[in-house]
């Protein structure tokens, strides 16, 4: 794998971002609504602006896939770490990459039915509303594992790959992320999906998070040929 493709690989991290954000406030999702909305405030929100908040959610969908190839060369560079043909550590993060994805689809496809119908009865549109709200903001273990992972084979890498500091900021981005794991116990308050911690916090070290490993991916690319048989799926 040349230099120039895992580069590439790497950027799509902060494209991911660079993408999601702007996209949720075409939206109209930044500053997030609030959970004690009634129904037929919710139906009034997803039934104004239709053409741009369906073209966000389109960015969004588009966004969601960036963290594959993202997450692969995250993976390539564990095993590097941890110096093994078959790491457990790298398959580990390939899962939570492929968890990401979907916490990212899911709430959009949501958010997309919400949209798509706004004649439809509030009620119904309170309920889509609800089922894109707590998994895009509940769905941590996507993130904590990721995090968890690169932090554990940094700690214990047999090669150095990463400076030691980034394995302890992975450490803690991954216990500020669970913190979403709580917003269906609340709608009101900082737990809540629109709350200080739930929400901003998360959604501000979320954000550095993509950009700091995209940094060090790029730092770290190779151009030595020989990567290519150190894929994660080689066999």
């Amino acid at each position: 794998m040349t230099r120039d493709v895992q580069r590439v690989m790497a950027v799509c991290g902060a494209a991911f971002v660079l993408l999601l954000f702007p996209a949720i406030i075409m939206i109209g999702l930044l500053p997030p609504m609030s959970p004690m909305r009634t129904a037929e405030q919710v139906a009034q929100f997803w039934s104004t602006n239709t053409g741009l908040k369906r073209t966000g959610l389109v960015i969004m969908l588009a966004a969601a896939g960036l963290q594959a190839p993202f997450g692969a060369l995250m993976a390539v560079r564990i095993r590097q770490m941890d110096g093994t043909r078959y790491s457990p550590l790298a398959y580990t993060q390939l899962v939570g990459t492929g968890l990401a994805v979907v916490a990212i689809l899911m709430p959009t496809f949501a958010f997309a039915a919400a949209s798509y119908r706004p004649e439809r009865d509030p009620e119904v549109t309170q309920a889509l509303n609800d089922l894109g709200w707590l998994p895009f903001v509940m769905n941590w273990p996507a993130a904590t594992i990721q995090c968890l992972v690169i932090g554990f084979a940094i700690f214990g890498a047999k090669t150095a790959v990463w400076p030691r500091w980034l394995g302890y900021f992975n450490v803690w981005c991954a216990f500020i992320f669970a913190a979403g794991g709580l917003v269906v116990l609340f709608k009101d308050g900082v737990f809540a999906w629109n709350g200080l911690l739930a929400f901003w916090l998360v959604a501000v070290f979320f954000g550095v998070w993509f950009l700091i490993m995209s940094w060090q991916l790029w730092v770290t690319a190779s151009s030595d040929e020989r990567c290519s048989a150190q894929g994660v799926l080689a066999t």
